[in-house]
């Protein structure tokens, strides 16, 4: 696990120095680089298999090939010997040095062969060529610069803002799509000039000539020969206990998050059972009603973990300029906060840890899951002309907190919260999958945004605006559902998830697998029909069904029945403290709101006068505008602090 950056098209020795540098937190046990001409390439590492061995950057036996490389190749093992029988030797026991050999006899090819989490460059020194990866699923980052004559690539966007002839600009596409869905989904990462390099794909560099190809794709078709049974079930648990095995594999501690909910008990369950020695467990809390501390040390205590508990309060606050900065991009998800927090609590134990990260994603887990497959039917029982006329006023005239509890909102929704809820039933006829599916997620929707933007950033934006799902469901995909499970992988799982869950776990030093996105586990989850992932009828859906008919066997009953409750924040429990008051006092004051010209001053003023415990979908939407502002400050105003 490591930092990776590099360059072509630039001779100056001082700026891959000054890229590694800025990558310093991801790998705090080693630096290198190679540096030749106007080709560089840099590594910080983080020690976890042959800590002696596999010091990067790595060349090949003839010199011909420099290779650097951030993640874990979890079947490295099986792919030495293979390579062995065919007459090669090594010189460590590293994953890096299995990877450079493959390359080297297979080219891209290679990737079909890996299993793991990765992002790598190979330098061709005698092609003059740069050849960029990344994992099937997304789960390291890699980001891309493309000047004239020059490509620049690191784990992160801060090192590409060392670059000191590039002035970077922020896309205001960018700013509208953080907006709807608190981070930026696809291929660009807020500013205009810098690509992420989507999941799945390889990016070849040559003579100033760029080529993007994809090498693997989710699958889109469902098989609807496969029934729910115990034979299914047995499919699923030999996948589940092989990948969390595979990732196991460290020559350095390695411990897990502890939820107490199903994904995450599972695994430690496994990691327990596979690993012999007392598995350390990590949990964080909010002292709030939906606190889950108490379950996840029951959870630890009945497999014999050694559990440690962090409780996140009010003043942690305080950590999110530093949050922001490792961020990169604007995340605004509170949700990082805690992240940030359990990760430099496991990091004082343990340098790697398993997550429960996927299976939610993959399986169906969601409330929203739910909701969009019973919702399916309505505008076969409801005509437009009636849903106007009697079901809507009928709706609107519903109290809010009946609807907090149909919903499982952790706090009141609110007005808006109802507004959006009502709207979602209307736009059911003749809406597609994804404007559904991102009118559910989005933040800011239509009905703010018209009042929020300054005519300035309006006129900046496209006059036919595209929502920012990247795709439409495919025909083929076999159900609405297959196709709502490939929409997030599209861009859900990496832009999002899995993003902050490597930015906060990577600031401390910390490597974080995650066992359910295997990808021979998430091909095998995506082929389900709709009846093996959600069981029942519309009004009592059962998500996950098949991964909870598996927990039967390792975990106690509790667990397994137990009702799905989202790893949530409580803003609205924390919004009246002085450290946030002055935090959003500062950041969106008239003064500064003006200053950046992005938003109306009176919209945000009222917004913030909106706040309250019954509208904490106001207080999200304040949080995110904050988060947003402080990214400018660090990014723009400051350039990242190290560029």
């Amino acid at each position: 696990m490591c930092g990776i950056c590099g360059a072509v098209g630039i001779e100056e020795r001082g700026l891959i120095d000054r890229m590694t540098e800025a990558l310093r937190h991801r790998g705090p046990d080693d630096r290198g680089v190679f540096f030749e001409g106007d080709a560089a390439l840099g590594h910080r590492r983080l020690s976890i298999i042959d800590p002696e061995g596999g010091s990067q950057p790595m060349q090949s036996p003839d010199g011909s090939l420099v290779l650097v490389f951030n993640g874990e190749i979890y079947n490295f093992r099986e792919l030495r010997e293979r390579l062995g029988a065919r007459g090669l030797r090594f010189q460590t026991d590293s994953d890096t040095e299995v990877l450079l050999r493959l390359f080297e006899l297979e080219g891209p090819a290679a990737l079909a062969r890996l299993n793991g989490m990765f992002a790598f460059a190979v330098w061709d020194r005698s092609r003059r060529e740069l050849f960029l990866a990344r994992d099937r699923l997304g789960i390291k980052p890699l980001y891309y610069l493309v000047r004239p004559g020059e490509l620049l690539f690191a784990s992160e966007t801060k090192a590409l803002l060392c670059h000191r002839g590039w002035s970077p600009s922020v896309d205001p596409r960018a700013i509208h799509d953080y907006l709807a869905l608190r981070y930026a989904p696809g291929g660009t990462a807020m500013f205009r000039e810098v690509r992420r390099l989507p999941a799945g794909h390889y990016l070849r560099y040559r003579e100033g000539k760029l080529e993007v190809r994809r090498y693997w794709s989710p699958p889109r078709r469902v098989d609807a020969s496969r029934r729910f049974g115990e034979e299914l079930v047995d499919e699923l648990g030999e996948l589940l206990e092989r990948s969390v095995r595979r990732r196991l594999v460290a020559d350095v501690p390695v411990g897990a998050y502890l939820s107490g909910g199903l994904d995450s008990s599972l695994v430690a369950a496994l990691a327990t059972r596979l690993g012999g020695a007392p598995l350390r467990t990590y949990a964080v809390g909010f002292g709030s009603e939906r606190d889950e501390l108490s379950e996840a040390a029951d959870t630890a205590r009945r497999l014999g973990c050694d559990h440690r508990e962090v409780r996140c309060l009010p003043e942690d606050m305080a950590l999110l300029p530093e949050i922001v900065r490792h961020s990169d991009e604007p995340l605004g998800d509170p949700i990082a906060i805690p992240l940030y927090r359990l990760a430099r609590e496991a990091k004082r134990d343990v340098s790697v840890v398993l997550t429960g990260e996927g299976a939610d994603e993959i399986f169906g887990g969601y409330l929203f899951h739910k909701v969009m497959w019973a919702a399916g039917a309505y505008p076969t029982l409801v005509s437009p002309a009636l849903h106007r006329r009697f079901v809507a006023p009928l709706l609107e005239r519903i109290p809010t907190s009946l609807l907090d509890v149909a919903f499982q909102y952790p706090a009141y929704l609110g007005e808006r919260g109802k507004r959006k809820a009502l709207d979602y039933l209307g736009m059911l006829h003749g809406a597609t999958l994804d404007q559904g599916y991102r009118h559910l997620i989005s933040l800011f929707d239509a009905r703010d945004t018209g009042s929020l933007y300054t005519p300035e950033l309006e006129q900046s934006l496209s006059a036919q605006r595209a929502e920012p799902v990247p795709r439409s469901p495919d025909p083929e995909a076999g159900s609405g559902f297959a196709a709502l499970l490939g929409l997030q992988l599209d861009h859900w799982l990496p832009d999002n998830m899995l993003l902050r869950q490597d930015k906060m776990s990577m600031a401390h030093g910390l490597e974080a697998r995650v066992p359910y996105l295997d990808h021979e586990l998430v091909e095998f989850a995506l082929q389900l029909p709709r009846r093996v992932q959600l069981r029942g009828r519309p009004a009592g859906l059962v998500g996950k069904a098949l991964l909870r008919r598996l927990a039967r066997r390792w975990l106690p009953s509790r667990n397994a029945r137990r009702r799905k409750l989202p790893f949530y924040f409580p803003i609205e429990a924390f919004f009246r403290h002085p450290l946030f008051t002055e935090m959003v006092a500062d950041l969106l004051s008239e003064a500064s709101v003006r200053r950046r010209g992005l938003f109306r001053p009176d919209a945000v003023a009222a917004l913030r006068a909106e706040m309250g415990p019954r509208e904490f979908l106001r207080v999200k939407q304040v949080f995110a505008l904050a988060v947003l502002e402080l990214w400018f400050r660090t990014f723009v105003d400051g350039r990242g602090e190290r560029g």
